[in-house]
């Protein structure tokens, strides 16, 4: 009886609740022809923040009434393609809750087309998400969800492919809320197509642990969410091209997904010599190196892209509900990539002591080969409603030759060029190596609210086996002291981690809560490098043992961390402190030198607080202290003669160093003026930091050479600043956006035992323009200028001012019976360099393509890299004592002619025909996934 009566209380209480809420309703009307206007959408927004209250669509007579309106001001949009925007502001009131706008005339728009189309909300707040609607932003034929992402306000795409939203770089992409091929974010944005998005969410992902918890530690992920339409959800789609140009030109690529009930599967794989790369390299032997980058989207490698890269790539990603109930989450991939680099350097590099100018040229060509697979899988389980685990084993194998020749001459910079050193040096290594891991988390809620306790435990191995050979000669002005360097080696590394986390949290009031962890690590390394001459019969049998050595490593750590936050609407704040107690033991088994043996005791202090203003306009500040412990190469007084014109070795007396981070984040969005402002500081300060100690020799035997180590020094810092301002035009159709980027930092060195401090001032701007006018155009335009400040204390030769502009223009016209015609224009400009490379770099690519078949899912195009045979590569970089000037290989002009097929085939829908090229491939693996943010 008792519960009939509450659930009628209960029921009353919602309906009075409900009742205090208001509505609008009106009717719209064409104003030239008098009929009713159906499907018309219908957003309210708040009048302060901008942020969605309730939406819906007029009727078949241009009747709509909204429900459920909060009591405040409020904005009413009414948009209809074809039509002008109408907007009424309204307010609900205990004195008015039902707003009557009555007739609304809409007035047709200039030069628009007559067909009635619903014009969707193009952007939503949702807490603490940014949701694009992806119908709201069209993109040019065969396009990739990269394309797509080049549409959105607040959203920024490189030509390498990086991915920038709200002013911060995104570090991973999911596929309906779940990962997509690991953790690389471009096998998403390169490899599925738009047409399938619904919606594109960005957000800052907090971890596992804090959104278990409730314990919110501060730490952020920028991440983009792809959902995708839910009558994309079953069939198969994908896209398979294959091309072929001048000198023996190639490239081809195969993408094709099937989705079924839960089960999900992809497969991707591409094959090309023209520095395209669909995805990023994982590279944890260190053996890739410099050049290859990450390729382009567009028609080739871009200047970006330095030497000529050769891939052969293929993998699978697979996604499914284990269990009777389906509550076990599986998801997975298997990735393997064959990467080849030949890259050419000229370089002129400038070293400076106090009373002379060194400048070394040089010549450097590298054959790279490169082999990678990578294995990752997640399984997220419930035992019960307070228990739950999540489980996460990942497995790499890399193997890896490399091959560089390198030539450089030193002579002193003065109108004499007398020369220093003359040095010739073939460098070859062998590397092959092996890396497992595995995190657990276990985690259980208790009954009491905000009570949890979980278990991470975390280990791997990996190991590491190569050889090679160095031989090099080095010539001077006294022929008597001419050096032949002439070894073979052979290096061995193993090692094994385990790590383990306990956390409590506890909270003391409604919003505030506590969390205890504690955590113990242990490493263990064994290391190994065996150099030897030859022994006169054609062998390397006779060690050299200034270069042979054999080390233990061991690395064992103990913390315990306090932490407190408190939450609110508005505010959210937090504070810790731990303490890590660390010990470290290394041992020379090569031969009697005293180990060596370092205690350090570390604090971690960290604080955190995030106020909101209104649902799209908050600020993060953050600020966390870290000591960092020297590497064991800093430690280990092992020499390093691979660059024979800079000989390093370690220091085994250093000690740690300590950072303060400073970062305060700012955002505003208007969603209903698509008007967006971020702006970011950053700042650090290192105290009793590890700084290179350099000798430089500019006579005797050692000439042109010089030698470092590391010693301790505070007075490092960095200061960093970005605006971003951006908001979309109304005529033209497009987005504008503003990006200023400030920075400041010193660096320091000893050269010859005296203190340089570089000092490095940026000053950037970058515009960027999108278009999205109509399906036929599409236009995208940057424009960046960077201004360099680089001054020494010491070394004030260095001194230099220097200036780099680029110019991005990417027009796509698709004209009437399916031709499209597309130019990608790249103009940069180097000033303030060496001599030989100020340059300007005109880059045009075009094509021209004809879109096949009923459907229009298969193009054939003729397209043209590189017209003007002008493609260069130049890059700066500075230190304490040098500068220099890079020049690389680049991909030059070539002509392609490519095939593409698109298939589609979703439930309810017509299978598409399948050329007889490509029905081999039906019913491979497929796709993205269920979920999302919502």
């Amino acid at each position: 009886m008792y519960k009939y009566y509450f659930l009628s209380i209960l029921l009353l209480f919602s309906i009075a609740s409900f009742a205090q809420r208001g509505s609008v309703k009106g009717k719209l009307i064409d104003s030239a022809g008098g009929q009713s206007l159906r499907s018309a959408s219908i957003t309210v927004l708040d009048a302060q923040d901008s942020t969605l209250e309730v939406f819906g669509l007029s009727d078949d007579d241009g009747f709509f009434n909204l429900k459920g309106i909060s009591q405040g001001q409020f904005l009413v949009k009414i948009t209809y393609e074809g039509y002008k925007t109408v907007r009424r502001r309204i307010t609900i009131s205990k004195d008015k809750f039902n707003v009557d706008l009555g007739n609304i005339y809409m007035k047709v728009r200039a030069k628009e087309l007559e067909e009635v189309v619903v014009e969707a909300t193009p952007i939503v707040i949702k807490k603490d998400t940014i949701e694009y609607n992806a119908s709201s932003f069209k993109t040019k034929p065969n396009s990739v969800v990269e394309d797509l992402l080049k549409k959105l306000p607040g959203v920024d795409v490189d030509k390498k492919g990086n991915v920038t939203a709200q002013g911060e770089t995104v570090q991973q992409v999911l596929v309906d809320g779940k990962k997509f091929f690991g953790n690389d974010p471009k096998m998403a944005t390169r490899n599925l197509p738009p047409d399938i998005v619904d919606k594109i969410q960005v957000y800052d992902a907090m971890s596992d642990q804090s959104v278990f918890s409730g314990f919110d530690d501060g730490t952020r992920t920028k991440t983009i969410n792809i959902t995708t339409k839910k009558d994309k959800r079953a069939g198969v789609f994908g896209k398979a091209y294959a091309g072929a140009g001048d000198d023996d030109r190639y490239e081809s690529s195969v993408t094709l997904n099937r989705f079924k009930n839960t089960q999900q599967m992809s497969f991707v794989s591409e094959a090309n010599d023209v520095n395209k790369q669909a995805f990023s390299v994982q590279d944890f032997l260190g053996a890739v190196g410099r050049g290859g980058g990450s390729g382009t989207s567009g028609l080739g490698g871009g200047n970006s892209s330095t030497g000529i890269t050769t891939v052969w790539a293929a993998g699978l990603n697979y996604r499914d509900e284990w269990g009777k109930n389906k509550n076990t989450d599986a998801y997975g991939s298997y990735f393997y990539n064959n990467v080849d680099i030949n890259n050419v350097t000229n370089s002129l590099t400038q070293r400076f002591t106090a009373d002379t100018t060194q400048d070394a040229t040089a010549l450097s060509n590298s054959i790279n080969k490169n082999q990678n697979h990578r294995f990752n899988f997640n399984i997220e389980m419930p035992f019960d409603s307070a228990n739950s685990m999540i489980f996460r084993p990942n497995i790499s194998y890399q193997q890896s030759t490399v091959n560089t020749q390198t030539g450089t001459n030193t002579t002193l910079g003065n109108t004499t060029q007398t020369q220093l050193s003359n040095v010739n040096q073939n460098l070859f290594t062998d590397n092959s190596g092996f890396n497992n891991s595995f995190d657990l988390l276990l985690r259980h809620r208790f009954k009491a609210a905000g009570h949890t306790l979980s278990l991470d435990i975390s280990g791997g191995n990996s190991s590491n086996d190569g050889n090679g050979t160095n031989y090099s000669t080095t010539s001077y002005a006294d022929t008597s002291l001419q050096r032949i360097v002439n070894q073979a080696n052979n290096s061995g590394s193993n090692s094994e981690n385990v790590g383990t986390t306990l956390s409590y949290t506890h909270p003391i009031t409604k919003n505030q809560i506590l969390q205890l962890s504690g955590n113990y690590s242990y490493n263990l390394g064994l290391s190994d490098q065996n150099t030897f001459a030859p022994n006169g019969t054609g062998g390397y049998t006779i060690p050299v043992d200034s270069l042979t050595n054999n080390f233990k490593n061991t690395n064992e750590s103990e913390r315990v961390t306090l932490g407190y936050r408190m939450q609110s609407s508005k505010l959210n704040f937090g504070v810790s402190s731990g303490v890590l107690f660390t010990d470290l033991n290394s041992i020379n088994r090569t031969d009697d030198s005293m180990p060596i043996v370092k205690h350090y005791v570390n604090l971690y202090p960290t604080a955190n607080l995030m106020y909101n203003f209104t649902r799209t306009t908050n600020i993060r500040i953050n600020y966390n202290g870290r000591t960092s412990a020297p590497s064991l190469s800093q430690l280990e007084p092992v020499i390093n003669n691979s660059n024979q014109t800079n000989i390093t070795t370690g220091n085994p007396n250093l000690s740690q160093s300590f950072t303060n981070s400073l970062r305060i984040f700012f955002t505003s969005f208007d969603v209903f003026k698509l008007r967006n402002i971020f702006a970011v500081i950053n700042a650090s300060n290192t105290l009793n930091g590890i700084v290179s100690n350099i000798t430089q020799y500019s006579s005797g035997a050692k000439a042109g050479t010089q030698r470092t180590t590391y010693v301790n020094k505070s007075g490092a810092y960095s200061v960093n600043g970005y605006f971003n301002y951006g908001f979309q035009l109304d005529n033209p159709k497009s987005n504008l956006n503003f990006s200023t980027n400030l920075s400041n930092s010193r660096s320091l060195s000893l050269i010859n035992g005296a203190t340089d401090n570089t000092y490095n001032s940026t000053l950037g701007e970058t515009i960027g323009w999108t278009m999205n006018l109509n399906e036929k155009l599409d236009m995208n335009l940057h424009s960046t200028s960077t201004y360099n400040i680089v001054k020494n204390t010491i070394n004030t030769q260095t001194n230099s001012n220097y200036y780099t502009q680029s110019f991005w223009f990417e027009p796509t016209y698709t004209f009437n019976g399916g031709w499209v015609f597309s130019n990608d224009f790249t103009y940069t400009y180097y000033t303030g360099r060496s001599n030989g490379f100020n340059v300007s770099v005109p880059l045009w690519n075009a094509y021209v393509s004809k879109l096949l078949f009923k459907k229009q899912n298969g193009e054939l195009k003729f397209a043209v890299y590189d017209i003007l045979n002008k493609n260069e590569s130049i890059t700066r970089s500075t230190s304490n004592n040098s500068v220099s000037d890079v020049q690389n290989n680049v991909l030059k002009q070539y002509f392609c002619l490519t095939f593409t097929f698109n298939l589609r085939k979703f439930a309810g829908q017509q299978t598409t025909t399948i050329p007889p090229a490509f029905r081999g491939m039906r019913g491979m693996g497929g796709g993205s996934g269920r979920g999302g943010r919502n």
